[in-house]
């Protein structure tokens, strides 16, 4: 019988983001960082999976609580046209010279970091890998514009990002949850992180949020408007295949893990230090309980490293 072949699914989701950075800390210590194959990750998941690849899980979770907290300039709710700031995040935080994220590590790892985009005027999912920037690019410094171009959040960012050719935005528009993109590769064994609790499900934009909804994104393709104001038919479909996934019979393993307590989870633009950090160790907590760790032990190894 053929070995399993491990893959790893994260969902990013601006600040709630934190979520799956403490996430990738606790694989870390677990010692799985290298046990994938493939990760396909969306978004600010795309970002902490990064720094899984690249052995900096110390700084992933400090990146959002120190970095991206109120005091910083990444969220301005009066900054209409940049309400979070993609370009500070990147060039201020993921290239900070103390910090920086190791893109070199990232695309020569043998693990393959699949990233979702979405591609600007047709609203459709496009997969472009750490392999793929290997090959334009040997330092390794375009996986940061691929980064920028899958947090560029439609509304609060402002504008889309161009690569090899085309023009993107955030990833999890499209496919925040990219499972099926693992199961089509051949992954058999999946760990599957989500910043959304089991229960939560989009749902179409209605009343005064859909007219509102459609003024201001009234400068973008009607295909990428459809899919912002209307129910996200492969986002529910992932969520109701990890609640229920008799489907899957015993071909594919799925462990998933998942918020334990909502008001612990961030919020999409978060900016309080104690509950980012707070949320980074739910995050770890309900790692080491997927994974069997015993409660005595979760206590000992749960907490972040935090400042």
């Amino acid at each position: 019988m053929a070995a399993a072949m491990r893959g790893l699914v994260v969902q990013g989701g601006g600040m709630r983001g934190i979520y799956s950075a403490g996430a990738m800390s606790a694989l870390a210590d677990a010692g799985l960082a290298d046990s994938f194959s493939h990760i396909y990750a969306s978004s600010s998941g795309a970002i902490n999976a990064a720094y899984l690849m690249s052995g900096q899980t110390d700084f992933v979770a400090a990146g959002y609580a120190e970095h991206l907290n109120k005091a910083s300039p990444f969220i301005r709710y009066w900054r209409l046209t940049k309400l979070v700031d993609i370009d500070y995040l990147v060039d201020s935080i993921l290239k900070h010279p103390d910090f920086s994220l190791d893109v070199r590590a990232v695309v020569n790892s043998p693990t393959t970091l699949n990233i979702v985009v979405t591609d600007l005027q047709t609203a459709e999912a496009v997969e472009i890998t750490s392999k793929d920037v290997a090959g334009w690019d040997a330092s390794g410094q375009a996986f940061y514009e691929l980064l920028r171009a899958t947090s560029a959040l439609p509304l609060f960012y402002g504008r889309a990002v161009e690569i090899a050719g085309g023009t993107y935005v955030d990833g999890g528009v499209s496919d925040a949850i990219p499972l099926l993109r693992a199961i089509a590769a051949g992954c058999t064994d999946i760990t599957v992180v989500t910043t959304r609790n089991p229960g939560f499900r989009r749902t179409e934009k209605r009343g005064i949020k859909r007219i509102l909804g459609s003024f201001l994104l009234s400068a973008y393709s009607k295909a990428l408007r459809h899919q912002l104001l209307n129910e996200d038919l492969l986002f529910n479909k992932t969520m109701n295949l990890l609640q229920n996934p008799s489907e899957l019979a015993d071909k594919i393993q799925i462990t998933w893990i998942s918020p334990s307590d909502d008001s612990r989870l961030a919020g999409r633009t978060t900016r309080g230090r104690a509950k980012l950090w707070d949320c980074a160790r739910m995050a770890r907590e309900d790692v080491f309980r997927a994974l069997g760790v015993s409660i005595a032990k979760i206590n000992l190894l749960a907490d972040v490293r935090q400042p």
